[in-house]
């Protein structure tokens, strides 16, 4: 019984209050900014105090204070990952991202992994079907928001704190959004982006919180280079094993799924180029020269020789892959972050810069920002606070709250129509042929649909979500409400039919639970016509068209909302549905 409702689930579906919320929480956070800029004022005046720039390490300058230089190298790396952040903040922003997320990044990613490792994932995609626009829009705040907090933090206890943040939540992405970066399953591979993007991100953020001292004489560099060596040497091993596909069509097929992205035409003609060049033998030179690659530049990072070639061998490899296997990593309209080379190579950069630390420049005087400024920089600490904040509780919410918001089923089957006009009688029989009039209902709310007995299609989803809704209200609403369906087949509906359905559905576990029907077409008709249902049997006589509507009649026998259900087979959906149905019934009681 194909329905005649709006289209599936999508991403224009889900994009208007998906942007609706984001343009509010970013009209607060303005609010807020203009807040904390009056309160500065207010508190402090206009003067410009204390305006002497303050010396480091113990000036002559009146009121000077002691701090260390911060190495070059870790400059980079706290501003290079902070700007990182903030691009995968704002990628959050495309309009496809609430709807497509899970389908297009998280279950992907779980293809040939380890079955521990999906059942684990599975709790942070039940809660963004659940909550798919918090989840959404919480992401945006909250990594735009560590990635300020990376390029403000330079040093102190609210630096440390932002590291910490930035070093959980990158955790928390690398196992529930990238599965653990395909590391545990049989499609891990370097170019692929294992270890994962976010990886990278999270050793950045680790390698901010260590002291200053491991800086110096090339400690910390050193043992990091060492690690990344390790890294691609056993990528270099796992790439040459025979089996793995490497040799023959893996490459081929990445680039080849690649250029079929939505793209720019020129990135796409690049791809395709290249798909050609790897066509006969090509992707056994490809799959050479990166055995080669990774083996070569693994050693030298571990034994610290020839990084002045290696190094560069390396930057530029890596952006080749990044471009002609990895697709630049955010294209296509769900992509979430620039894929694993970039923050790979933003690491690497600066532990090489790392191994020529100046002690010198390190403890040369530095002059920092006048008293007034500084009290800016602590103001605008506590936005990016209350920013971290805006994104962290949604997604809290997302977690914990194990009832499902209606978005989706607004953005699947539409807005519900508020209508306001008496329900029209019916007299007509139940599932089990016991005779049923619309007076016996008067003092409880109803739900009413139109269901085909036969259908095997849309009928048992809307007879699914109607399950669902019911067993969300409380034993009192409950006793309160009927959950009724009329049929619609004007071929098939017998009471023995209706019965049928029932059981098949499981449907008559419900006390409240009737399947209306009538051995006369003409008293069927006259129902579908009082409530707008107009029936269609095409030539062939298969399939019955009939539009997927629930109405929701108060106690009074008033019809006060008509929903044009669009029945869905995501289960995050389908459970959106019964809340926006649930909602509507506790509304109207």
């Amino acid at each position: 019984m194909p329905g005649m409702g709006n289209a599936g689930l999508g991403s224009f579906g889900l994009a208007a209050p998906f942007y609706h919320r984001v343009a509010l929480e970013a009209l607060v956070l303005a609010v807020v900014a203009l807040v904390l800029i009056a309160a500065r004022f207010l508190l402090y005046g206009t003067a410009f105090r204390g305006s002497q720039a303050l010396a480091v390490r113990g000036g002559d300058d009146a009121g000077s204070v002691t701090r260390v230089q911060e190495p070059r190298a870790r400059a980079v790396l706290r501003y290079g990952f902070g700007a990182l952040w903030i691009l995968d903040g704002l990628l959050q922003l495309q309009s496809s991202i609430p709807s497509s997320m899970i389908s297009q990044v998280v279950k992907p990613s779980q293809v040939g992994q380890p079955h521990w490792l999906v059942e684990l994932m599975q709790w942070g995609t039940n809660a963004w079907f659940r909550h798919p626009i918090w989840a959404a829009s919480g992401v945006i705040w909250l990594q735009i928001a560590l990635g300020l907090w990376l390029i403000l933090g330079r040093e102190g206890w609210f630096s440390r704190l932002g590291y910490l943040v930035a070093a959980g939540w990158g955790l928390f992405v690398w196992v529930f959004g990238e599965a653990m970066g395909q590391t545990f399953g049989h499609g891990g591979s370097w170019l692929f982006g294992s270890p994962g993007g976010v990886l990278f991100y999270v050793a950045a953020a680790l390698i901010l919180l260590a002291p200053y001292g491991w800086w110096q004489r090339e400690k910390l560099p050193r043992w990091v280079l060492t690690g990344v060596g390790v890294m691609l040497i056993a990528f270099g091993i796992q790439e040459a094993l025979p089996g793995r596909g490497f040799w023959s069509f893996r490459i081929f097929d990445m680039v080849k799924s690649m250029a079929a992205v939505p793209q720019p035409s020129f990135i796409a003609s690049s791809l395709r180029g290249f798909e050609h060049l790897l066509g006969a033998h090509g992707e056994v030179v490809a799959n050479a020269l990166t055995v080669v690659v990774l083996l070569v530049v693994g050693a030298s990072f571990l034994l610290r020789r020839g990084l002045r070639v290696t190094v560069p061998i390396f930057v530029v490899f890596s952006v080749l892959v990044w471009w002609f296997v990895q697709d630049f990593g955010f294209l296509g309209g769900a992509g979430t972050d620039p894929n694993s080379m970039i923050p790979e190579l933003v690491l690497v950069i600066a532990m090489v810069m790392g191994l020529s630390y100046d002690e010198a420049i390190a403890d040369a005087p530095v002059h920092i920002w006048p008293n007034t400024l500084a009290q800016a920089g602590r103001l605008f600490g506590v936005w990016v606070v209350i920013l971290a904040a805006m994104g962290a509780v949604p997604l809290g919410f997302a977690a914990v709250n194990t009832s499902y918001s209606i978005e989706a089923a607004l953005a699947s089957s539409g807005a519900p129509f508020q209508i306001d006009r008496p329900a029209a009688p019916f007299r007509l029989l139940d599932q089990s042929g016991t005779p049923v009039s619309s007076s016996q209902f008067r003092g409880k709310t109803l739900i009413i649909t139109f269901l085909d007995p036969v259908c095997t299609d849309t009928c048992p989803l809307i007879a699914s979500e109607l399950r669902a809704a019911d067993e969300q209200l409380t034993p009192a609403q409950r006793a309160n409400t009927d959950v009724i369906a009329v049929a619609s087949n004007p071929v098939f509906h017998s009471v023995r039919a209706v019965h049928i359905f029932t059981d098949r559905e499981g449907m008559s576990s419900l006390p409240n639970w009737y399947f209306l029907t009538s051995p006369s077409l003409k008293s069927l008709a006259a129902v579908w016509q009082n409530y707008g249902v107009g029936i269609s049997v095409p030539q062939n006589g298969v399939m019955i068209v009939h539009p997927d509507l629930v109405y929701i009649v108060n106690s009074a026998g008033v019809e006060r909302w008509m929903i044009p259900s669009n029945p869905s087979t995501t289960s995050g959906v389908q459970l959106s549905f019964a809340s926006l149905v649930d909602s509507l019934v506790k509304g109207v009681q």
